[in-house]
C-alpha cells in the first residue's frame, strides 16, 4: 500500500478537500476532520476497500495519519 492511495481514500472518507494540507504527523485529534463519526468511517473504509478489520482500540491508539497508515499497512499483510 502507497501513502498516496492511502491519502486519497482518507481524503474521500473524510470529505477532506484537495486544498487542505494533511501531513503523517497530523495528530488527529488536533484536526478539524476528526470524530466518532470519522472513525467509524475509516473502520468501513478499512474493510470495504482494504479487507481488514479495525477495533476501536486500535484506533484510538492511532494518534497521528502515520500511526493509522502503519496500522492499515499491518493489517494488509
Amino acid at each position: 500500500m502507497e501513502w498516496k492511495e492511502f491519502e486519497e481514500n482518507i481524503r474521500e472518507t473524510l470529505e477532506i478537500e484537495d486544498d487542505i494540507a494533511i501531513n503523517k504527523a497530523d495528530v488527529l485529534e488536533n484536526t478539524e476532520y476528526w470524530s466518532s463519526m470519522h472513525a467509524l468511517l475509516i473502520m468501513a473504509l478499512a474493510e470495504s476497500e482494504y479487507d481488514i478489520s479495525l477495533t476501536g482500540e486500535e484506533l484510538r491508539n492511532s494518534k497521528t495519519l502515520r500511526d493509522l497508515f502503519d496500522l492499515f499497512q499491518s493489517k494488509a499483510g
